[in-house]
């Protein structure tokens, strides 16, 4: 994953420009951790298919209520 080593240093430089101000910083943080875990080398160390749907929707759950409060949300 080209991005990983941005992630585990904590830059989220890989986050597109034109998005800024329009996502939650904890949301997209949730989402690229999860991310990371997803392509450790050891397979053991992967989290399971319900681990990733947890952490997504805790993420997305996030992000809802961060348009919400911003008025981005319909």
């Amino acid at each position: 994953m080209q991005a990983k080593p941005y992630l585990q240093a904590g830059a989220f430089e890989i986050v597109d420009e034109s998005l800024q101000g329009s996502f939650d910083v904890e949301s997209m943080k949730k989402a690229a951790l999860m991310a990371i875990r997803c392509v450790e080398r050891d397979a053991s160390t992967r989290p399971t298919i319900a681990q990733v749907l947890a952490q997504l929707k805790e993420a997305y759950s996030v992000q809802l209520s961060f348009l919400a409060a911003y008025g981005h949300g319909s």
